[in-house]
């Protein structure tokens, strides 16, 4: 349960910051370089796909930290 509540977690919190990235990148590229429809379905498309990528990262990442076992050293 542990580890399924994690990887929501990891993976929820990096597709907001992944969301909050592609916002200050729109804000940036929208006014420079769009110049039809095109071009905004374009870099839609590819901010989704960065949003994916985000999310399944951060759902590795909170898998990853959820297995980590602490290590007890007896001396």
């Amino acid at each position: 349960m542990k580890r399924l509540l994690y990887t929501v977690a990891g993976g929820a919190l990096f597709a907001v910051l992944s969301y909050f990235l592609v916002e200050l990148f729109a804000q940036w590229y929208g006014p420079r370089y769009i110049k039809s429809d095109s071009d905004i379905g374009d870099i839609y498309m590819i901010s989704l796909g960065f949003m994916l990528v985000c999310l399944i990262i951060g759902a590795v990442f909170g898998f990853k930290l959820a297995g980590k076992r602490p290590s007890t050293t007896n001396s």
